[in-house]
């Protein structure tokens, strides 16, 4: 199949429509030409010589009757002053016939014309229309005019024509649309690995070439960013993992100095050590964390009872606040029963956020829990009473290693719990949201989770 131009493609249908239209008057003309030939139709010359043909009789004959009268045709009989004798006309009608026949001898009046026939004592009016009639009865009665008939058949055809020739128009314009919207809708998914069909409409396969272009760069470029996030996450799980070795060697020298007769100094520097060690487990285990985050959890959903899930959560959260000599306030409405995820990575979610919010927590304050079912969702919100999040941070929080520069800090904080979160949240198909509480005005992290 050739490549064509839209203007070719539309030219072709605007040539169909002008031979689809000439058709439809020609066929229309040629049926209303064969109606006139076999009397189905009278046209207004054939009434008239059907009136002069009648004249004669009508003037001789002894009495008008309605059989004498020519088809399609009314009339009125008047005395020779005027007096209505009897006709087919609605009855206040006879007097202005009179009147303007006679008086005004006028001889038409729209949509009639006039014949005057005089007799010997009497006057015989005829009124026919000024436009061709069926001959039917019916039809003559449901269509004052065969012309009209014609002219509104024609149109209608034509429309009919129009809608016809826009349907088959559209429906071949949109399939070759629907090849750019296949290609767009995949790009917008980043499923580049497809071939880009060809439409054979010039303009179309224009754009569908800079797709394909478009394509093969982002995918060169994707497959570039993949590979070097690929190794770069390997590089940290295996620094990660090496650093666990010289650790543990760390710890067991550390351990076997206090198993000896260590001086206050040499005490001291065997705190050092053991704090410092403390600390870069934490280093190491956060490097796994963003490893594990970013590659994605493997998720072992479940089917599990929700209420009795809550119970065992709170339990560990309640531990970790008198702890930090925080209290704890969790409540639950419209939970459902039951309740399908990864019960473990949702537990760690829980407990990220929870620690986040303990950390910025004032002493003796409260820390709210409220659990929620919404719509298809279910709501956990975690609200602390500390001073809330900074603009930036209701922007950016979210992000890995983000480290607002106000309040919310620590030297042991490298923005990675909400993260770790929103990264169990997405796997789960829900969402995380940050905001600031108006009731205790500190910071609000809701888990959003289908159910």
């Amino acid at each position: 199949m050739g490549v064509r131009k839209l203007r070719t493609v539309f030219m072709k249908y605007a040539i169909f429509l002008a031979l689809g239209v000439f058709l439809v008057a020609f066929v229309n003309i040629a049926i209303y030409l064969f109606g006139v030939e076999i009397g189905f139709i009278y046209p207004i010359n054939r009434m008239s010589a059907e009136i002069e043909n009648a004249r004669g009789s009508l003037q001789s004959t002894d009495r008008i009757t309605e059989n004498e009268i020519p088809p399609l045709c009314e009339y009125a009989l008047f005395t020779k002053d005027g007096k209505y004798i009897g006709g087919s006309l609605d009855q206040e009608e006879p007097a202005s016939v009179w009147k303007m026949c006679i008086v005004n001898n006028q001889t038409s009046s729209k949509p009639y014309l006039y014949a005057v026939i005089d007799r010997t004592d009497e006057i015989l009016i005829l009124r026919y229309r000024m436009t061709a009639q069926f001959s039917n009865p019916l039809l003559h009665r449901i269509f004052s005019s065969a012309d009209w008939v014609l002219i509104a058949v024609i149109i209608l055809e034509i429309l009919l024509l129009l809608i016809v020739l826009s349907y088959l128009f559209g429906k071949y314009l949109g399939n070759k649309m629907d090849k750019l919207l296949t290609a767009v809708k995949k790009i917008e998914q980043q499923d580049l690995n497809f071939e880009v069909e060809k439409s054979h409409l010039y303009e179309i396969d224009l754009t569908l070439d800079a797709l394909n272009h478009m394509k093969l760069a982002l995918k060169k470029s994707l497959t570039e960013q993949w590979q070097a996030d690929k190794l770069r996450q390997e590089q940290i799980s295996a620094l990660a993992h090496d650093l666990k070795t010289p650790l543990t060697i760390i710890r067991g020298n550390t351990e076997l100095l206090y198993d000896t007769d260590l001086t206050i100094e040499q005490q001291e520097c065997a705190d050092y050590i053991t704090d410092s060690y403390t600390q870069m487990q934490v280093y190491v285990k956060t490097l796994i964390d963003l490893s594990t985050a970013s590659t994605g959890y493997q998720l072992n959903k479940e089917i599990f009872n929700f209420p009795d899930y809550l119970k065992q959560v709170k339990v560990s959260i309640d531990a970790l606040c008198r702890t930090k000599e925080i209290h704890l306030r969790m409540s639950m409405s419209d939970i459902p029963m039951q309740l399908t995820a990864d019960k473990v990575l949702l537990g760690r979610a829980i407990q990220n956020v929870v620690n986040n919010a303990l950390d910025y927590s004032p002493q003796d304050g409260t820390l709210h829990i409220d659990v929620c079912g919404k719509d298809d969702f279910v709501e956990i919100s975690v609200t602390d009473e500390g001073e809330g999040f900074s603009i930036e941070a209701l922007r950016h929080a979210q992000e890995q290693f983000f480290m607002d520069d106000q309040s919310r800090n620590s030297k042991m904080h490298f923005g990675m719990g909400l993260y770790i979160a929103k990264s169990i949240m997405e796997q789960h198909s829900g969402e995380l949201v940050l905001e600031n509480s108006k009731s205790t005005g500190g910071a609000k992290v809701i888990l959003k989770i289908p159910f």
